[in-house]
């Protein structure tokens, strides 16, 4: 497995993010692109990051390549990636190279972990309220809400979304909808379901990477939230409801 990334910055926040849910996680690499998922320790979150083959500026793996890394390593590695930096990593033995280079080059080397390709959980979930929006624009909210309550209220009324908070300092919500500009697209029916707001929060990173989002939820099932990414990439989140 080999190859560059074409955003450094971006790529620097996806495995920020999912050193958020995971402290370990598998990377399976194929002809068409690179996958991570897993769950993490709570088994509240599951996540499923895919980057294709175009997403990066130069990509080579063999028909298929799982490697496990430690991610908090990995982040720690990446917190020294500056905007302008170049970014490239290579399997090399029983080590995966990390590369970085700006005005001058840094090489690290993070020994591999054994371990296997993480199964997919069935989710066979139908979501009865869908919303599109711009990435920044969920991100901001989720800031504005996160130091007032742990527990996120999501909430549609026709065709509108509400994300509330009820803390101390009393109850703070926020509509969100086409007709003020704050989603792109939205549809479906009412529902109204609770969620744990460090999880949704933790998400939000993707912001760097991602400029358009789209939210999947209904009454007492899990939140969905999908962040673009380029050439056909994308960073999904799972998140299982607070019980009432």
């Amino acid at each position: 497995m080999k190859f560059k990334a074409l955003d450094a910055p971006a790529f620097v926040y996806i495995i920020k993010t999912i050193s958020e849910f995971m402290d370990e996680g598998a990377i399976v690499s194929t002809n068409d692109g690179i996958r991570i998922n897993g769950i993490d320790p709570s088994r509240v979150v599951f996540l499923d990051i895919f980057l294709p083959a175009g997403y990066f500026e130069n990509y080579e793996s063999k028909d298929k390549e799982v490697i496990g890394i430690n991610l908090e390593d990995l982040s720690s590695i990446l917190a020294r990636v500056k905007k302008d930096d170049a970014l490239s990593f290579e399997t090399d033995g029983s080590n995966l190279k990390i590369i970085i280079e700006g005005s001058f080059q840094r090489i690290f080397s993070l020994p591999l972990l054994s371990m296997e390709e993480q199964k997919n959980p069935s989710l066979n979930l139908e979501f009865p309220f869908k919303a599109k929006m711009l990435t920044v624009t969920f991100s901001d909210v989720m800031d504005g809400l996160a130091d007032l309550g742990d527990t996120l209220v999501v909430s549609s009324e026709g065709g509108k979304l509400y994300l509330s908070v009820e803390g101390d300092m009393g109850e703070s919500k926020v509509e969100l909808s086409t007709d003020n500009g704050a989603l792109l697209e939205a549809s479906g029916n009412d529902a109204k379901s609770t969620y744990g707001m460090e999880y949704v929060l933790n998400t939000t990173k993707m912001r760097k990477a991602s400029d358009t989002m789209e939210l999947y939820f209904g009454s007492q099932i899990p939140l969905k939230l999908h962040y673009e990414l380029p050439q056909g990439g994308y960073g999904e989140f799972y998140i299982a409801p607070r019980v009432e």
